[in-house]
């Protein structure tokens, strides 16, 4: 709990800090779901959908993005997920289901300005922390991944991203993991 808290208080602090840089804050909320591939790491099949992904089919990740400058942006997330007994996880299979509960701190670094000729696609990096807890186990790690906005009009998107969160503590169920993700986005 006193780590939550903590990761509140940086939260909040960014929040503040971004608002002050910027005159006109720039805010992307996003909703959708995310895919938990615990097993990639130890065989290489990364895209190996059915044999290794856990998903939920309802509304699994909620996103709040500030913008600080053009190509800078502060994002918290949260995610759900279910950590299922019929797929593998780190080599092996479970006895029963866990749930999933991620908070993510993440900062993102738009670079398509430059490379790319485009309004509507817009590729990032991110990088962070998370707190993730699987049953009664909790971990916190460091995120780092690739990203893209795709717009369709001036305020609403599509968001897909893969993310790896290296766990500090190397036996949990869930030390590391890669979390991808597709959103909804809306930008205000």
């Amino acid at each position: 709990m006193k780590k939550l808290g903590v990761l509140f208080l940086l939260f909040s602090t960014f929040a503040v800090l971004a608002q002050e840089n910027t005159a006109k804050p720039k805010w992307i909320i996003g909703f959708g779901a995310n895919f938990i591939d615990n097993t990639a790491t130890k065989n290489g099949q990364y895209a190996n959908v059915s044999d290794q992904w856990n998903y939920v089919s309802t509304i699994s990740k909620v996103s709040f993005e500030n913008s600080i400058s053009e190509q800078f942006s502060i994002e918290g997330s949260l995610g759900i997920n279910m950590i299922s007994s019929d797929v593998m996880q780190n080599g092996s299979f479970q006895k029963e289901d866990k749930n999933y509960f991620g908070v993510d701190l993440n900062g993102k670094f738009y670079f398509g300005k430059g490379l790319i000729n485009s309004k509507n696609f817009d590729p990032y990096l991110v990088a962070g922390f998370g707190l993730n807890r699987v049953g009664d186990n909790s971990n916190q790690s460091s995120n780092f991944g690739l990203g893209f906005n795709m717009w369709l009009n001036s305020n609403v998107g599509f968001r897909i991203q893969s993310m790896g969160k290296y766990g500090f503590v190397q036996n949990t169920l869930l030390n590391n993991h890669l979390q991808h993700s597709a959103e909804l986005v809306f930008k205000f």
